[in-house]
C-alpha cells in the first residue's frame, strides 16, 4: 500500500502551516517505517500549498490519503484535533467558483481513470487565527505540536494496519 501524509496550509499565514510542521517533523522521525519491517508499505510525506484541482497531480498513484490542515470554527482553540473520515468532507464548491474540494478532486481523478487514494483520514487541526500574516507557529499552536503529531501518527499507524 502507498500512503501520503500530506500537510497542507499556507506557512506564511501562521497557524495555517500547522500540517507543513507536522509532516516535517514525522519524516524526520522516520514514522513511515511505523509499520513494521514485515510490512511493504510506502510512506511519502510531503507539504503542500496548493488546493482544487492542483491536489490531483500530488495524491496520484497513492492508495491512502492522510491529510493535515487547519479548520476555522467558531470560538476556535489553537491546536485542537478532530479526526475525520473522508466521507466527512464537505463535497460542494467553497466561496470561489474556481475551488474544487477534496471529495471533487477523487472522484474527477475516478472518472479520468486514475489511481487516487481509496483511504481518506483528516487531522483537522483548529487555528484561533488562520489569517495571521507572519511565518511560524503561535505560541498556544506550538505547544500543541506533540500532540497533532502523536494523534497523526496513529491515525497512519492505523491506516498501515488496515484498520480503516
Amino acid at each position: 500500500m502507498k500512503i501520503l501524509v500530506l500537510g497542507l496550509g499556507n506557512d506564511l499565514y501562521g497557524d495555517d502551516g500547522v500540517g507543513f510542521h507536522i509532516v516535517r517533523i514525522l519524516r524526520e522521525e522516520g514514522a513511515g517505517e511505523c509499520a513494521g519491517p514485515e510490512r511493504t508499505d510506502s510512506v511519502d510525506f510531503v507539504e503542500c500549498p496548493v488546493s482544487g484541482l492542483a491536489l490531483l497531480d500530488v495524491i496520484i498513484g497513492y492508495d491512502a490519503l492522510i491529510i493535515v490542515d487547519t479548520i476555522v470554527r467558531p470560538d476556535a482553540v489553537a491546536g485542537r484535533i478532530h479526526l475525520l473520515e473522508g466521507a466527512d468532507l464537505r463535497d460542494f464548491p467553497g466561496p470561489s467558483p474556481h475551488y474544487v474540494s477534496i471529495p471533487q478532486t477523487l472522484m474527477l481523478g475516478r472518472q479520468l481513470g486514475l489511481r487516487v487514494p481509496g483511504i481518506v483520514k483528516v487531522v483537522a487541526v483548529e487555528a484561533e487565527d488562520p489569517f495571521r500574516l507572519g511565518e511560524g507557529l503561535s505560541a498556544p499552536m506550538a505547544r500543541r505540536l506533540p500532540d497533532i503529531v502523536a494523534a497523526t501518527r496513529s491515525v497512519l499507524r492505523n491506516v498501515a494496519a488496515g484498520s480503516n
